[in-house]
């Protein structure tokens, strides 16, 4: 069963009661909500996704709650509940659905160490996936949109998860965060997916969900090979193009945009060095987000498929 095969009022008693059990790339979230506007959000992004048993164990059990404290001079507030923990200070219940996302965001880095984890996009084609890495601004989530218009898969638009044991990136297509005017630009890019609502005042401006496609949740258990990294930086008036880097610049790059490399320690090292004698690497100034685009999806014309497909990790 899916989220989507629930009614609204299906939904409503389950989130408040026992709560949902929803498999998301390799991990087992037991999600509770009494808030409708939250539940309905997550639904409208989740639908594709995976109702669990009862008798399966979570990795999470997170719960977003209505938070006390409100005065007709304030904005009605929510709290962000894990394992009992409450993490993060109460936030506007307006914006619950962004926040939930970066909760989750901060529970995967702060405890899930079996992976390698690194802030960026992941997409695949023919079983080879691309790393589009960067910090936030960088254009990254649109360029992965873009991609997906171009018929990539969708793996992550936040984290590379890395089996450091086996080299391979596990899928986790959460919905793709979409920032301002670029809310727009991939609802032309991509008419045949669904923005979720569009949530104004956020610590990150305008804000708004694009619904994984069906098919990377679908595929959610097939992890891929890395064979390409790459650096996008989105800037007015820059040349669009795809400048080669060097494996140790690559490295270095790669190694500040990982959240958990000092913890992992020399796994981390090893698997890293892997990744990236495996990989080639490239830096992509763009501001033609066809033209970038265009740049990566030819990456997978020019090199052959190598290799077979790999088992879920």
């Amino acid at each position: 069963m899916k989220i989507g095969d629930l009614t609204p009022e299906e939904l409503h008693q389950r989130f408040s009661g026992p709560g949902v059990r929803v498999r998301i790339g390799p991990f087992l979230i037991h999600l509770y909500s009494a808030i409708r506007e939250f539940v309905a959000d997550f639904s409208f992004a989740y639908a594709d996704f995976p109702i669990c048993e009862a008798h399966e164990v979570s990795d999470f059990r997170v719960r977003v709650a209505r938070a006390g404290g409100w005065r007709l001079w304030r904005e009605k507030q929510a709290a962000f509940w894990v394992d009992g923990a409450l993490p993060f200070a109460v936030f506007p219940r307006r914006i619950a659905m962004p926040f939930a996302e970066w909760g989750l965001n901060w529970c995967i880095c702060g405890y899930a160490h079996q992976f390698l984890i690194f802030h960026s996009a992941v997409v695949e084609k023919a079983g080879r996936a691309v790393i589009l890495a960067g910090p936030p601004g960088s254009g990254k989530s649109t360029l992965c949109a873009a991609l997906l218009a171009r018929g990539w898969r969708l793996l992550s638009d936040e984290f590379a998860l890395l089996n450091p044991a086996r080299g391979c990136l596990l899928p986790i297509p959460r919905p793709v965060a979409l920032k301002g005017a670029s809310i727009r630009l991939i609802e032309e890019l991509l008419p045949h997916l669904r923005i979720g609502r569009v949530f104004p005042h956020t610590d990150k401006g305008v804000l708004a969900h694009l619904r994984p496609p069906t098919d990377a949740v679908e595929r959610q258990a097939e992890p891929a090979l890395p064979a390409w990294v790459v650096f996008p930086t989105h800037a007015e008036s820059a040349r669009t193009e795809l400048v080669p880097l060097r494996k140790a610049s690559g490295f270095l790059r790669l190694e500040t945009n990982c959240f958990n490399y000092p913890t992992l320690g020399r796994a981390a090292f090893d698997a890293l060095g892997r990744l990236i004698e495996a990989a080639e690497c490239y830096e992509l100034p763009f501001d033609q987000l066809a033209t970038a685009a265009g740049l990566v999806d030819a990456l997978a014309e020019l090199q052959p498929v190598l290799g077979c497909p790999l088992d879920a990790a």
